[in-house]
């Protein structure tokens, strides 16, 4: 197998680096599949020469979890502070949970 291949693997590293950091995630699924396949179709042992692409390749899959790990870590919070705005929201609800009828329109 030609180094085009591992070559290749670069690529689709950077395109999924890429998409991380643009937070377009569905994007970054999608390229998983078209990365797996391309992965099958490489021999169980590179040629040596393949070396220095599959260090790049895995010194960007590093960086893209890093990525794809703060990216989670942001989402948490911002459900948490979703959650938290509901239960303040909640207590503003008039007992019973049946909201009031009338407006006040004197202001």
């Amino acid at each position: 197998m030609s180094l085009a291949a591992y070559e290749q693997l670069v690529r689709l590293a950077e395109r999924e680096l890429e998409l991380a950091r643009a937070g377009r995630l569905e994007e970054v699924a999608a390229l998983w599949a078209e990365r797996d396949e391309h992965v099958a179709s490489l021999p169980p042992r590179p040629p040596a020469d393949a070396r220095p692409a599959l260090e790049r390749a895995a010194a960007l899959q590093q960086e893209i979890t890093l990525v794809l790990a703060e990216t989670a870590q942001a989402v948490t919070e911002e459900l948490r502070r979703v959650d938290r705005g509901r239960a303040v929201a909640r207590t503003y609800a008039p007992a019973g949970g049946a909201p009031s009828s009338t407006v006040d329109r004197s202001a």
